[in-house]
């Protein structure tokens, strides 16, 4: 039973488990670590390699697929974020104008979590928004398509609106 635990078995349950985190966090990363797990997995499957070998071809295999494939991946299963018709920002697709809820406290310098159209994603506001809070999507962060910017519905409530 001792050679049920190989290190080909191991890298495989690390890659499996690393694609089932990628489903659970917003981010499309995690992938690549368990693109690289399964690589180390064949690695020590096919060429026998020790433990610091399997190790150099999992960081390998995963930090040149975030840093060669990331972007590919993002504009393929995320898709285009402008249409004809729409205002030159963009934000119409992603959610701009649209309500969430807060799920992990946003303060300026700190980003937190909201919960939009069903799934969880990382965001940012200019003022401290609590846990629980209605908010309102302003758009993307400019340099993370994973992250949205947001502040609190209430500013609606007292305007009466935009």
């Amino acid at each position: 039973m001792d050679g049920f635990w190989s290190a080909q078995l191991l890298w495989f349950l690390a890659g499996v488990a690393l694609l089932l985190a990628e489903l659970a966090l917003p981010g499309f990363v995690l992938l690549f670590f368990a693109l690289g797990a399964f690589a180390a997995a064949l690695c020590a499957y096919a060429l026998n390699l020790g433990a610091g070998g399997q190790f150099v071809v999992f960081l390998a295999a995963s930090l040149a697929g975030l840093a060669l494939l990331r972007r590919m991946f993002l504009r393929v299963f995320r898709g285009r974020t402008r249409k004809g018709g729409e205002d030159a920002s963009g934000l119409e697709d992603i959610g701009a104008g649209k309500s969430a809820v807060v799920t992990r406290a946003v303060a300026p310098g700190l980003p937190g979590e909201i919960k939009f159209r069903g799934s969880f994603w990382r965001a940012q506001s200019q003022e401290a928004i609590d846990e629980g809070e209605a908010v309102v999507i302003i758009g993307q962060a400019q340099n993370d398509t994973g992250t949205y910017l947001v502040r609190p519905a209430r500013a609606d409530a007292e305007h009466g609106g935009r």
